[in-house]
């Protein structure tokens, strides 16, 4: 794959940070430079990702994640609306699970009611993929606890999968509209 302009840039400054180092006699910190344009070294940067990822959700930092299961026609179609969405209000931050919390918070104020999930018949269901996001654990749980009182008023006890599914579907897809 092609690197971006601003890639070629980076890679650029970097190489004459490294040259620049070594005019300065810090052969060491060239060398370390270096090491990270190799192939090692993506490996490397690679790693620190991860792990700072990790720490960071340790710290919880990133919400539990959530696996909504949904056919997979239904998926991709959320996921091309969200990011038409996030292209036309590119100051807003649009993601699923941006769109995940708006989906609880507007159930929780009672500004959304979520439809019922409809059942296949055993055997014709479509094959299913899962759509995750990551939800502050709170919030998922006074949505599911709101849901379990309201069950009568609802017709059935909406999950926070449901609540979410059901948003995503009306707001991000033809059967929506």
């Amino acid at each position: 794959m092609a690197l971006h302009p601003e890639d070629h840039k980076r890679v650029e400054h970097l190489t004459a940070a490294a040259s620049h180092l070594r005019a300065e006699g810090k052969t060491e910190w060239a060398d370390t430079v270096d090491f990270v344009l190799s192939p090692e070294g993506r490996l490397f940067v690679n790693r620190l990702r991860v792990d700072r990822l990790r720490q960071e959700t340790a710290e919880g930092k990133y919400g539990q994640n959530l696996a909504i299961a949904m056919p997979l026609p239904v998926r991709e179609e959320i996921k091309a609306g969200i990011a038409q969405a996030a292209r036309k209000a590119p100051d807003e931050k649009v993601t699923a699970t941006t769109e995940a919390a708006r989906a609880l918070e507007a159930f929780l104020a009672g500004k959304f009611v979520p439809s019922m999930p409809k059942r296949a018949a055993r055997g014709t269901a479509e094959k299913t993929v899962n759509l995750n996001v990551r939800l502050d654990p709170d919030l998922r749980q006074r949505a599911e606890d709101y849901g379990a009182d309201h069950a009568a008023q609802f017709g059935f006890a909406p999950r926070a999968s449901h609540i979410i599914s059901s948003w995503l579907v009306q707001h991000f897809t033809e059967a929506g509209s």
